[in-house]
C-alpha cells in the first residue's frame, strides 16, 4: 500500500504534506464542452480547445456538472498533470480559485513515484497485458503438470486433453478477472481516499475532484475530473439521518465501525533520532546551546527516522462533524463513480437532479451505510 501523508483527521491533514517535487506539466489536456451532459472518458473527450463563454452564455451550474477533465502525459514514469491549466479551464465556469488549494494536495498525494507505479498496474491497459499472460502461463502449467501423471493414458485422447487444459485455463483466467473488477469496484484507499485533502480545500468553492483510468490506443491514461457539487444540502440532511439514527438508540458509533472500520490511512511522521544529542562532558560538546561550530547544514546532517502510523477514517464527533467528514471520505470515489458512468440513473435525486443519478448523501445513505429506512 502506498504512504499516504495525512493527518490525524481529515481536517489536519494540511499541514503533513510540504516537501514534495512539484510536477512536470502535461502534454494532453481534456475538456467537457458540452453544457447539457456530464461529460464522459472517451475517445472523443480529447476534443478541441474549450469554448470561450461571455457572461450571458455561461453554462448553467448544477450539482454533477463536469467542469473539465485532465488527463496525464501517459503511463507513470512520464509527466503528470497540466494543473497550471485548470485556473483557466474553471474560470470559463465563472469560478475563481487559486491554484494553491488544489496543486500542492493532488501533487502530493497523487504525483509521487510509488502512487502512479500503483495506478499503472492496477489500470485497465496494464489487465489488458497481463491476461493473456496469465492464461499462457496457466495453460502451461496444467499441462505439463498433468501430461507427467497421466502421459501414458492421453495417447487416444490427446485432443480432448488439450481442449480441457484450455476451458480450465479460461476459466481461471475469468475468476481471476472478476475478483480483480469487484476490487476495482471498491473505494480506492491508494487513490480515492488520497484525494481527501484536495476536495476538503475545493469543496469551499462546490467544485469536487476525483481521479480514474481510461484507455486511449491500447494504453492506460489517469485522469482527474472536476465536477461541480454544492454539499451543503447534503451535509444538512445527512447529519439529519445521523441525528435520528443516534437519537433512535440504534448504536451511531458502532454502524460507522461496521461500514468503515476497514479504511485506513498510513500517516508518515520524521523525527531527529535522540541518539545524535552529544552527550554532555564530550570534548566536542558545543558550550553553549545551538552552538554548531557555525555550519549551517549542521541540522540537515542530522539522520532523521520516519515512522508510519496506521489511522483509522471512522468519523467522530457530532452529527454535523461525522456527516462532513463523510462526505469528503466519500467525494473522490463518488466523483469517480459519477465520470466513469456507473452510478445507476435516478428520477428521484435529491440534490443531482438536472444529473439524473443519485446525489452524494443518497449514495452514501443507500451503497455505504445502508440507512434506506430512515426517514430523508
Amino acid at each position: 500500500m502506498a504512504r499516504c501523508n495525512g493527518g490525524e483527521s481529515i481536517s489536519s491533514a494540511r499541514s503533513s504534506v510540504t516537501s514534495l517535487d512539484a510536477v512536470e506539466e502535461a502534454d494532453l489536456i481534456h475538456w467537457i464542452n458540452d453544457p447539457n451532459g456530464l461529460g464522459s472518458i472517451s475517445g472523443s473527450s480529447s476534443s478541441n480547445d474549450p469554448e470561450c463563454y461571455s457572461s450571458s452564455e455561461r453554462p448553467v451550474l448544477y450539482n454533477g456538472r463536469t467542469l473539465l477533465v485532465l488527463a496525464s502525459g501517459g503511463p507513470w514514469w512520464t509527466r503528470g498533470f497540466d494543473l497550471e491549466s485548470c485556473e483557466e479551464g474553471l474560470s470559463r465556469f465563472g469560478i475563481q480559485i487559486s491554484p494553491e488549494v488544489y496543486k500542492l494536495p493532488i501533487q502530493a498525494t497523487l504525483m509521487s513515484s510509488e502512487v502512479r507505479r500503483y495506478m499503472y498496474f492496477s489500470s485497465s491497459g496494464f489487465m489488458m497485458l497481463f491476461t493473456p499472460v496469465f492464461y499462457l502461463v496457466t495453460w502451461c502449467c496444467l499441462y505439463s503438470t498433468f501430461h507427467v501423471y497421466l502421459s501414458q493414458y492421453l495417447k487416444s485422447f490427446f485432443w480432448a486433453f488439450c481442449l480441457l487444459v484450455s476451458v480450465v485455463a479460461v476459466l481461471l483466467t475469468t475468476a481471476l478477472l472478476l475478483i480483480l473488477h469487484w476490487q476495482h469496484k471498491k473505494i480506492n484507499s491508494n487513490t480515492d481516499l488520497r484525494l481527501m485533502w484536495t476536495n476538503e480545500n475545493l469543496v469551499k468553492h462546490n467544485i469536487l475532484v476525483g481521479a480514474m483510468d481510461g484507455t486511449k490506443y491500447c494504453s492506460s491514461v489517469l485522469h482527474l475530473c472536476f465536477i461541480y457539487f454544492n454539499i451543503r444540502g447534503c451535509e444538512r440532511r445527512l447529519a439529519s439521518l445521523l441525528e435520528s439514527r443516534r437519537h433512535a438508540g440504534s448504536g451511531l458509533q458502532s454502524l460507522l465501525r461496521e461500514k468503515l472500520g476497514h479504511l485506513y490511512i498510513v500517516i508518515e511522521t520524521t523525527q531527529v533520532s535522540a541518539l545524535n544529542k552529544v552527550v554532555a562532558g564530550s570534548e566536542e560538546a558545543p558550550l553553549l546551546p545551538g552552538n554548531d561550530g557555525g555550519s549551517p547544514s549542521h541540522s540537515s546532517m542530522q539522520p532523521k527516522h520516519v515512522f508510519n502510523t496506521l489511522t483509522s477514517l471512522v468519523p467522530e464527533g457530532t452529527s454535523e462533524e461525522i456527516a462532513y467528514q463523510l462526505l469528503v471520505i466519500y467525494s473522490g470515489y463518488y466523483v469517480k463513480l459519477l465520470a466513469m458512468n456507473q452510478l445507476p440513473h435516478s428520477t428521484a435525486s435529491i440534490h443531482t437532479g438536472d444529473a439524473h443519478v443519485p446525489c452524494l448523501c443518497q449514495y452514501i445513505e443507500t451503497s455505504i451505510l445502508k440507512l434506506s429506512g430512515c426517514e430523508s
